[in-house]
């Protein structure tokens, strides 16, 4: 595929995530988080969750939901413009920001149990991200930041 393909790939994936993202803040107990959901009930209470459970749940979705949604849009404008442009700084940021979230949602979701995070949520994001940064890769190689 092209570098404009690529761009193309990293703009739209970013763009479905701000949507996930709202969705998220907005309606966490609807298809498709309803069996995100479900899993965290599940995983976290013996029989049925406790009506205040599933409250803090569903509140603590909503900044959850804002943060990857705002955090996603600023992504959609780094690959517009400086991705585009073939700015290395910006295959950085968003390489580094990606690993630097995968490590630690996945890390912290492994220590608590939270397997089904890790594999429903996780993975699908580090291989829609990872794989177009790989195959940008030689843009961040031909000048590397300097501390």
């Amino acid at each position: 595929m092209t570098f404009e393909r690529w761009c193309d790939w990293l703009l739209y994936a970013s763009g479905f995530f701000v949507v996930f993202g709202v969705v998220a803040a907005i309606a966490p107990d609807r298809p498709p988080l309803s069996l995100w959901s479900h899993a965290v009930d599940a995983a976290y209470s013996s029989g049925e969750p406790h009506p205040d459970a599933q409250a803090l749940r569903r509140f603590m979705m909503a900044p959850l939901g804002a943060t990857i949604a705002g955090f996603y849009l600023l992504q959609v404008f780094i690959v517009a413009y400086a991705f585009r442009q073939r700015q290395p700084w910006a295959w950085y940021a968003i390489f580094s920001s990606t690993l630097l979230w995968f490590v630690v949602d996945s890390g912290m979701s492994l220590l608590h149990g939270a397997y089904f995070n890790v594999f429903m949520i996780n993975l699908f994001p580090l291989g829609l991200f990872g794989i177009p940064l790989f195959a940008t890769r030689s843009m961040a190689r031909k000048h590397r930041p300097q501390p």
